[in-house]
This record gives structure tokens, C-alpha cells and sequence, in this order.
């Protein structure tokens, strides 16, 4: 699978350094079961029906992006706490295969499933059973290896609640200055204003989408309004903007454009995990800003897919 990156890459007009990932990225966040039921439409009161049961599976944001760099041959740190129970026990059977050796572990409770009912129109309803994946505290945080070397990944969910500002803690003081990818999707607006702010760090990479970018930069074309919230906040964002393409935006030079493939379809950049996980795992080979988004669209778009853990 490198050699074929390698080759594909080199072809290109703008040629790239060779592919082999060297740099650790530590993953942090949860890991936890999943199910669908398909039903003709979603449920109402006293209406039974009968679903069909869809194959379980590990997901989570953190545990998808630390399959596929793994599959990229990308060294993980695992940052997923694994608890106690049945859950459990098939998320460390999931990351054994993967070979993320267990380093969080919660004795106390088990993780925590998620069941998302869908109906045939495409209506669908999604509950969330959370676990040992959403506690954190100092000493847990502690225990990781973190190096210079060390990128960090993180996307919203544990960054929200009572438990994650432990954890918004710890991230606004470490004591290196690594390249650091959030992606915080829907939680955005929950983090809040003053969370960015303490993130100010030139290696702080936010991956957002058109909304998001709205959300946080405010109104206005795209690009000028993550520009000049990048040079405000000496932060970077990653603007994932369909069919635009993605844009970085450092506030420190022009913004830069990294097209999609002509294959590529625009609804791969809301493929955010893939994207991350090709981020990072250029980032972590040592290419330039710019070469690891073009792998992250590429991987986006499912030039290298990889299947999901089956519980």
C-alpha cells in the first residue's frame, strides 16, 4: 500500500517527498460500539414495527481515524480509554487487531453504544449510551507518552461536558510545540469562544466544514473570513468547502488551494475522519502543509479505504 502511494504521488505534476510516516500521532477520544436498525420509517408512539438488525460494529471519530493510520502504516499513540464489560472486551479485541496496545484503561465502567435507528426515506434517529469514553482526569492524562515529535488528534465530543474541560485543560498547556489537529464538528458552538482563543498556536490545526467555518468566523465568503480569523488568533484552519476544494488559511501568507481530484467527488470532504487521518498521516511522514491535505482528499475520497472492526 506505500509503494502505491508513492507511485501515484510521484506521477503528479507537483512531486512529493517519499511517504514513510515516522512521527507518532497520539489519538485521543472514544471508542464505542455501534448498531443500526433499519425500519420502514422512524418509530411513534404505540406504533410496532419490525426492523432489520444491521451488522455491530467499533466506531467513534477517534477509533476510524486511528484504523486508518494505522492501515497507512502511521506509528498510534492510543488515547481511547477501554473500560470494563462487554463493550469493553470487544473494543480491545477491535484495537488488538489493529495493534493499539490498550494504554487507558477504566475498571469501573464499561464504554459506551451508540444505536442509530434509520428509516427507508433516509429519516434516521441516533442514541448514545455514553461510557468510560467520556471521563477524564489528570492523572489518566498524565500517563501518556508525549513527545516533540508526538501530533495530537482530537475531535469535539470528549472536548464537551464537565469531564472534557479536563481535557481542554491539559491540551491548552502542553509543554511542546506539535502539530495538534481538532476537529470539532458539531460541538463547536459549545466550546466556545474562549477555548480557541487559548489554542492560539501556529501548529493548531482546525478542520472545518462550510458551516463551521461560518460558525466560527462569522458571515461572509469563506475563505476571507477564515483568513482573517487565522491571523487573529495565529491559528490555522483547514476549510473543507465541497466542491471549492479545501482551503488553508494561516493568516500569515495568501490562503492556499488544494483542488480535488477530478474523480473526487465533493461529498468526500464531508468524509471528515478520512480526511484527518490522511492529514495527519502526511504530517507525519514530514511533508509540507499543503502535500498532507492533497493526501487527506485523496484518502477522503476513498482511494484507500480500509473496513470498519466488526464487534
Amino acid at each position: 500500500m506505500l509503494a502505491d502511494i508513492e507511485i501515484s504521488l510521484r506521477q503528479r505534476e507537483n512531486q512529493m517527498t517519499e511517504f514513510n510516516p515516522l512521527s507518532p500521532v497520539l489519538v485521543l477520544g472514544g471508542a464505542m460500539a455501534e448498531a443500526e436498525l433499519r425500519l420502514p420509517q422512524l418509530p411513534r408512539s404505540a406504533q410496532p414495527q419490525a426492523a432489520t438488525a444491521q451488522q455491530q460494529q467499533v466506531g467513534g471519530s477517534a477509533f476510524r481515524v486511528a484504523g486508518l493510520l494505522r492501515q497507512l502504516d502511521v506509528p498510534v499513540i492510543n488515547g481511547m480509554p477501554v473500560g470494563n464489560g462487554p463493550w469493553a472486551a470487544a473494543i480491545a479485541t477491535a484495537m488488538n487487531t489493529l495493534n493499539l496496545p490498550v494504554l487507558l484503561h477504566h475498571g469501573q465502567m464499561d464504554n459506551g453504544w451508540r444505536l442509530t435507528l434509520t428509516g427507508e426515506n433516509g429519516e434516521h434517529s441516533v442514541i448514545t449510551v455514553a461510557g468510560c469514553e467520556t471521563q477524564w482526569n489528570k492523572a489518566q492524562l498524565a500517563t501518556l507518552p508525549l513527545t516533540p515529535e508526538t501530533l495530537l488528534y482530537l475531535n469535539g465530543d470528549p472536548l464537551t461536558g464537565e469531564s472534557g474541560e479536563v481535557l481542554r485543560e491539559w491540551l491548552t498547556r502542553l509543554p511542546y510545540d506539535q502539530w495538534r489537529l481538532l476537529a470539532p464538528g458539531p460541538q463547536l458552538e459549545q466550546l466556545g469562544e474562549d477555548f480557541f482563543a487559548m489554542l492560539s498556536d501556529s501548529h493548531t490545526l482546525l478542520s472545518l466544514d462550510r458551516q463551521e467555518t461560518a460558525l466560527l468566523c462569522g458571515a461572509g465568503n469563506a475563505v476571507e473570513v477564515a483568513q482573517r480569523y487565522a491571523a487573529a488568533h495565529n491559528i490555522s484552519l483547514i476549510c473543507r468547502l465541497a466542491e471549492e476544494g479545501v482551503w488553508i488559511c494561516s493568516g500569515k501568507s495568501a490562503p492556499q488551494h488544494c483542488a480535488l481530484d477530478a474523480a473526487s467527488g465533493a461529498e468526500a470532504l464531508d468524509n471528515v475522519d478520512a480526511h484527518c487521518a490522511g492529514l495527519l498521516a502526511g504530517l507525519s511522514a514530514g511533508w509540507t502543509l499543503p502535500q498532507a491535505v492533497e493526501l487527506a482528499n485523496r484518502v477522503a475520497a476513498g482511494t484507500l479505504p480500509y473496513p470498519p472492526a466488526v464487534v
